[in-house]
């Protein structure tokens, strides 16, 4: 089970735990009802959190980090480099085919 399933089970649990007691304790009242409505709003407020906030926040965070910008201007610069020294041999070919002739 995936770290994050066990968390927004365990949270479902204790909420549905809370929850009940609230209401055997305090009846059902409209205070209950409202304490319970707010408990189940938190309960979903965390599953969406931890099953996309939480994971796109930290795609984003890899994507800006400075390791990965360093990565792709080392990329760039590494494929500038090739395409140079592509140049550079084809003039070397050409000075050397004018020697030869």
């Amino acid at each position: 089970m995936d770290s994050r399933a066990g968390i927004v089970a365990s949270t479902w649990i204790a909420i549905a735990i809370i929850s009940s007691m609230y209401i055997y304790v305090g009846r059902i009242t409209i205070e209950t009802d409202i304490i319970v409505a707010l408990l189940v709003a938190v309960a979903f407020m965390i599953t969406f959190a931890i099953g996309f906030g939480i994971e796109a926040m930290r795609r984003r965070m890899e994507y800006d980090s400075p390791t990965t910008k360093v990565k792709i201007q080392m990329a760039n610069e590494m494929t500038e480099l090739k395409t140079a020294v592509n140049e550079l041999s084809k003039k070397v070919d050409a000075i050397q085919k004018e020697l030869e002739a």
